[in-house]
């Protein structure tokens, strides 16, 4: 990785993860986990039938899902989760589908899922935390390129480290489905 993409990619991550100044702004964003997420029909068009077998949702089975326009298109976004015999204990895989073109644009795993209210080309940051033992996980930070997301970082952290980044997490709103989209 060259100096000016290091640069730029530490202007990026730094403001997200850590607030090393006092009275700097926390970031801030929505957070997501498995009790975010509704269950909707999707249609069955673009990569969504595909995308579904991903996440083990067979036989018409109703996925989980995160609606919310991401990009200011105007169309809603899907993030869905997978189907639970893909979770455990570090979290749970989830894929991001652009609402207007129908196209899987992104790949996660942890939980919970931190959407970023900082946009790069029209997207929000993503970040997830995983859960590897009793004191340790992997924050990762994706960024969206202009045709999918790509991981910029992924820090492993421990003990204390863990505890911190969960105080981060106090700027972030927590997502709570309104109703269930069932059949719609």
């Amino acid at each position: 990785m060259n100096i000016k993409r290091c640069a730029v990619v530490a202007l990026i991550i730094l403001p997200l993860i850590g607030n090393a100044y006092a009275g700097q702004e926390k970031p801030s964003g929505m957070l997501l986990d498995n009790s975010s997420m509704s269950q909707v029909k999707l249609p069955a068009a673009g990569d969504i039938p595909n995308v579904l077998d991903q996440l083990e949702y067979y036989d018409n089975a109703v996925p989980y899902v995160f609606q919310k326009d991401l990009n200011g298109d105007g169309v809603e976004d899907f993030v869905i989760v997978s189907a639970s015999s893909l979770c455990g204990t570090g979290g749970c895989p989830y894929a991001l589908v652009d609402g207007k073109s129908m196209r899987k644009i992104g790949d996660f795993f942890g939980s919970p899922i931190l959407i970023s209210d900082q946009k790069i080309n029209h997207y929000p940051v993503i970040q997830s935390y995983s859960h590897i033992s009793a004191g340790s996980g992997n924050f990762t930070t994706y960024v969206y390129d202009g045709k999918t997301y790509q991981v910029v970082s992924e820090v492993y952290l421990v003990g204390e480290s863990i505890e911190e980044l969960f105080k981060r997490f106090d700027g972030y709103r927590k997502i709570v489905p309104v109703k269930d989209k069932k059949g719609k």
